[in-house]
């Protein structure tokens, strides 16, 4: 004989209770955890390890100067001056993310040489939270607009420049097209392999530099709209800078193969400022296209030199 267990009603609702009450637990905790992994991606971002300088511009036979001025926010930063006698032309060098004003992957002397070359004088300095200079937080291209604003500043009242220009790398190459491409006091800008738009950037790289699921990089971009850690990549966008760029000559350098920033970055930037001028070697990697196009890349340099004259 089968026997049905009948289960009263008020014993049916509070399982259901403990159920919803242990799913709503467990929802908690997994939001929790993302809500912490996010934050810590944020953080380890936001705090690249510090590298040394390594060597000196004495090492390669070049004059130099030691100095340090203030961002615009205040942080000492620390570079070299390196100039041309009676000029009143120089170029400023930005340096890309996590390295400094010397540890770049290309012979950054060599570059120095060329501009010097030209009657340019050359200041390298560190962004903050880099090299030797202060702070403790990246915020690519965010807050790194005040230290180039602070060397522009430096540059034109301490050192006497008349004519500038800036030339910069990944970060410091998008940092030099949103100040440069609305500062009055810069003639012309060279980016090598800037990004176009640092939140959907973010977004089309995660997989590339966290070996993450992309999805988690969706959920965490909209997550840093709450600025963690000062990281806010929705204001950092050069391409709307360049939508504004009018009668000023500017030089995009974008290897075919970067892997870490889409030349298409650069392709859309090209699109919406006829003053782009976009040269795309087949082999560059990332900020490498110095190394790998020496002679071609000195020779574009020079060619955009003269056609700011």
């Amino acid at each position: 004989m089968e026997i049905n267990a009948v289960i009263p009603e008020k014993q049916k609702n509070h399982q259901w209770k403990r159920a919803a009450f242990v799913f709503s637990g467990l929802g908690l905790v997994a939001a929790n955890a993302f809500y912490g992994l996010s934050s810590y991606i944020v953080w380890r971002a936001t705090h690249p390890k510090k590298l040394a300088l390594g060597k000196k511009p004495a090492d390669y036979q070049l004059e130099s100067e030691e100095v340090a001025f203030q961002s615009t926010d205040g942080l000492t930063l620390k570079g070299w001056w390196m100039p041309v006698k009676n000029s009143d032309k120089a170029i400023i060098f930005s340096h890309a993310y996590g390295l400094n004003r010397y540890n770049m992957p290309f012979p950054v002397f060599d570059l120095v040489k060329i501009f010097q070359s030209q009657g340019y004088s050359v200041l390298l300095y560190d962004f903050r939270n880099a090299g030797e200079s202060e702070g403790n937080v990246t915020t690519m291209a965010l807050k790194e607009q005040l230290d180039l604003l602070g060397a522009i500043d430096f540059v034109k009242k301490e050192k006497g420049a008349e004519e500038l220009i800036l030339i910069g790398w990944s970060m410091g190459a998008s940092t030099s097209l949103l100040v440069g491409g609305a500062s009055k006091d810069v003639k012309g800008i060279i980016a090598d392999s800037p990004f176009a738009s640092l939140d959907t950037y973010v977004l089309d790289s995660f997989q590339y530099w966290t070996k993450l699921p992309k999805f988690v990089g969706q959920l965490s971009t909209y997550l840093t709209r709450l600025n963690f850690h000062g990281f806010a990549p929705h204001k950092v966008k050069p391409i709307e800078v360049m939508k504004t760029v009018k009668d000023k000559k500017i030089l995009i350098i974008h290897a075919k193969d970067d892997p870490a920033i889409s030349c298409k970055e650069s392709e859309r930037m090209k699109e919406i400022c006829d003053g782009i001028d976009l040269w795309q070697p087949k082999k560059g990697g990332h900020i490498e296209a110095y190394r790998l196009n020496k002679e071609e890349y000195e020779a574009r340099i020079l060619s955009y030199l003269k056609s700011l004259d």
